[in-house]
C-alpha cells in the first residue's frame, strides 16, 4: 500500500512538472501581436458589396465563392480577437498558405501574461489544415492540432442548428497574396417570400425573446395612448427604464437595460421584429409614434441605431457604420450631415456607457429616471453643416483624413464630453 501510495504521488509530482513546463513554454510576459483594431468605411462598403451580391445573384441550390481581401480579412480578424478576447491577430496570406498570429491576455484573475498563437494553414481539396502550430514556446504536433480543430467545428455544429449549417456551407478556401477565395454551397435563408429584406436569424434564446416582447407590449400599450402626438426620445427611455425596475432581477440590470434599447431603437425606427427575429413572427407592430430627439425624428432614429449596434456589439463598429452611412448619403442620399452625426457618437457613447458594467447600467438607469430631457442626450448640434454633397464635403472637408474634417470631428466630441452622464 505504501508503495502504491508513493508511486501515485511520484506521478502526481511528473504530471505537475509537465504541466509546470508546459505552461512556461506556453505563457508569455508580452503580447507579441499589438496593434491598433479599426474598421474603415471603406471596408463596411466592401462588405456591404458582398452581401447584396450574395443576396440577390447567389440562389438557393448553388455553389458560389467569395473573394476578400488580404486587408479586409486580416482587419476583421483582429476585430474578432479584440472583441471576444481583447486580443490582437495578424494573417499573412501567399499562394497556398495563409499564416496566423494571436495574441490573448490570459484574465488578470489568473496572471498578467499572455498566450501567442502561431499557426499555418494549408490549402487542401477542402477545408484548410494546421501546421507549424505553437503556443507560445510550446509546439503542437500537426495531429493534435487539426484534431482539436475539427472538435471545436463538430462542437459549433452542435451548439446550434443555424451555425452548424453556416459551417457546412464552407466547401473550399484558397489562399493567394491578392485574396481569401472562400467556396460555400447555398441553401438559403428561411426567407419570408413576401418580405426579401427578411431574413431570419436566432440571435435570441427563449428568455431574452421573453424579455424582448415584454418590452415591445409594454410600449406598444404606451405609444397607444399617444395617439399622433410627437413623443420625445428621453420621455419614452424613461418611460421603459421605469418599467425595467419592475421587471429586472437586482444581478440582471445590463441585459434588461440592453433588451430595453434594443425594442426603444425598433420603436424609434418603425420596423418590425420580424425583420430579424424569426420569433417575433406573430409579434405586432410597433405601434407608429414619431418619437424624436431635440425635435427630429431622424436625430432620433441615429442615436438609437448606433446604441443598439454598440450594445450588442461595440464602438468600432458602430462608428465605423454611422460614418459610411454618411459618405453614402453624401454621394447620393440626403447628403453628408454631423448633425446626424453627432447623434450616431451620442448614441453609442450612451450605450458604451452603459453597457460597461451592471453597476454602469444601474446608474445610468437611475439618471434617465432622476429626469432628463432631450438636450441632455445629445449636445447642441443645430449650427453644424449637413446635406453636404459629395462635392460640397469635399470642397469644405477635403476628406474623412483632412485636418479641417479632424477639427469639427475633436469639436463634436468635446461637446458628447461635456453631457451630464458622461460625468458619473
Amino acid at each position: 500500500m505504501r508503495k502504491l501510495l508513493n508511486l501515485t504521488g511520484i506521478s502526481l509530482l511528473i504530471l505537475a512538472g509537465i504541466f509546470a513546463g508546459a505552461s512556461y513554454l506556453a505563457i508569455d510576459s508580452r503580447p507579441k501581436i499589438a496593434r491598433e483594431v479599426s474598421i474603415t468605411p471603406k471596408q463596411i462598403a466592401r462588405a456591404k458589396n458582398i452581401l447584396d451580391t450574395h443576396r440577390h445573384r447567389v440562389h438557393p441550390g448553388t455553389s458560389a465563392t467569395i473573394r476578400i481581401l488580404p486587408d479586409d480579412i486580416d482587419n476583421a480578424l483582429n476585430y474578432l480577437a479584440y472583441y471576444l478576447g481583447q486580443g490582437h491577430a495578424q494573417i499573412t496570406m501567399h499562394d497556398g498558405i495563409a499564416q496566423i498570429e494571436l495574441s490573448l491576455p490570459v484574465p488578470a484573475k489568473i496572471m498578467d501574461s499572455y498566450l501567442n498563437l502561431q499557426a499555418t494553414l494549408t490549402e487542401t481539396s477542402g477545408l484548410p489544415e494546421f501546421s507549424a502550430v505553437k503556443i507560445g514556446s510550446l509546439p503542437i504536433p500537426d495531429t493534435l492540432a487539426n484534431l482539436l480543430l475539427k472538435t471545436f467545428r463538430t462542437w459549433l455544429q452542435i451548439t446550434s442548428p443555424d451555425i452548424h449549417a453556416g459551417v457546412d456551407a464552407f466547401r473550399k478556401l484558397q489562399f493567394s497574396r491578392n485574396e481569401m477565395a472562400i467556396t460555400y454551397y447555398w441553401k438559403g435563408w428561411d426567407i419570408d417570400d413576401t418580405n426579401p429584406a427578411s431574413i431570419n436569424l436566432p440571435f435570441f434564446n427563449r428568455q431574452a425573446l421573453d424579455r424582448l416582447l415584454h418590452y415591445h407590449l409594454f410600449l406598444n400599450e404606451k405609444n397607444r395612448q399617444q395617439a399622433s402626438q410627437a413623443a420625445p426620445l428621453s420621455e419614452i427611455l424613461a418611460l421603459i427604464m421605469r418599467e425595467t425596475v419592475r421587471h429586472t432581477s437586482r444581478e440582471n440590470v445590463l441585459e434588461e437595460f440592453r433588451a430595453a434599447i434594443l425594442v426603444t431603437a425598433f420603436h424609434v425606427i418603425h420596423v418590425p421584429f420580424k425583420l430579424i427575429i424569426p420569433e417575433a413572427a406573430s409579434w405586432p407592430d410597433p405601434v407608429r409614434v414619431n418619437i424624436t430627439l431635440d425635435g427630429r425624428s431622424d436625430l432620433a432614429m441615429h442615436f438609437m441605431a448606433s446604441a443598439v449596434i454598440t450594445a450588442y456589439s461595440d464602438t468600432i463598429l458602430s462608428n465605423a457604420i454611422g460614418l459610411y452611412k454618411e459618405l453614402e448619403d453624401a454621394r447620393s442620399g440626403s447628403g453628408f450631415s454631423f448633425n446626424d452625426f453627432i447623434a450616431d457618437r451620442s448614441g453609442t457613447r450612451f450605450a458604451e456607457k452603459a453597457m460597461s458594467s451592471q453597476d454602469s447600467a444601474r446608474r445610468m438607469r437611475n439618471i434617465i429616471l432622476a429626469g432628463i430631457r432631450d438636450t441632455d442626450l445629445i449636445p447642441p448640434w443645430s449650427d453644424l453643416p449637413e446635406h453636404m454633397s459629395e462635392s460640397a464635403f469635399k470642397a469644405r472637408f477635403g476628406s474623412i483624413d483632412d485636418p479641417r474634417y479632424h477639427e469639427i470631428m475633436d469639436e463634436i466630441e468635446q461637446r458628447i464630453t461635456s453631457l451630464k452622464w458622461l460625468q458619473y
